[in-house]
């Protein structure tokens, strides 16, 4: 059962509050975020990270839950807003092939990052993330997963991709193990291009052809949509 969020103009403000009234609420406690990508991925995560309460918490830890397998000052990089950000929590970035010796390294070593960070409360709640956002593309896609691809039926929790059909081909993303595993999923859509791809999420149609389908979170799963993206 998802919870949705109808807002009559930009999300990006709505969600950003929520997180952090989230993240202040496990005051003295860990808090692990998945940030995403996109348009409106990219707004939030700048929006966010420039919070003052964000950047000041040593407690804070920030994953993404894909990322372009370009080189670490490439701005085609999620995690690119970072460059430009001074944290006091932990940065947990993708290897880009300027540090990692191939695509399978670096999904390998993300993987090995999320384990050593994240037994401790997973052993303890059975949960990986706080909260993961995930931005629903228009076709339906989340991370980097995208319709019909073998990637959705994945069992390892982080994988290389070398042939997304969404430029550029070369990606690392969480699959549907890791994302479920959030206490708390977000799923987010703006614009009138969305509206086909959200309608579909609602009806709860099958998740290879609108992958954003198959997102739930442990706890409480979330859906926030402008007045374009949403047909309610």
């Amino acid at each position: 059962m998802r919870n949705i969020t109808v807002v009559p103009h930009d999300v990006v403000d709505i969600i950003v509050n929520d997180l952090v009234a989230v993240m202040n609420s496990r005051d003295g406690h860990e808090f692990h975020v998945a940030l995403t990508g996109g348009r409106a991925g990219g707004l939030i995560s700048q929006q966010f990270l420039e919070r003052p309460e964000v950047a000041s918490n040593k407690m804070l830890h920030i994953w993404w839950s894909d990322e372009r397998y370009v080189n670490r000052d490439d701005e085609l990089r999620n995690d690119f807003v970072v460059n430009t950000c001074e944290i006091a929590g932990r940065i947990h970035s993708v290897n880009g092939p300027d540090s990692s010796s191939s695509i399978e390294d670096s999904a390998l070593a993300y993987s090995t990052q999320l384990h050593q960070f994240t037994t401790t409360r997973f052993c303890a709640y059975n949960t990986l993330m706080d909260v993961t956002l995930l931005s629903i593309g228009p076709d339906g896609h989340i991370a980097s997963l995208f319709p019909h691809s073998p990637q959705l039926d994945a069992t390892a929790g982080i994988i290389a991709i070398t042939d997304s059909p969404k430029p550029p081909a070369h990606r690392v993303t969480w699959t549907f193990p890791t994302i479920n595993a959030s206490e708390q999923v977000w799923l987010f859509a703006t614009g009138e291009e969305k509206r086909h791809a959200v309608s579909q999420v609602i009806a709860n149609v099958d998740v290879h052809d609108i992958p954003a389908a198959g997102a739930r979170g442990k706890k409480e799963t979330r859906l926030y949509l402008d007045t374009q993206a949403s047909s309610l």
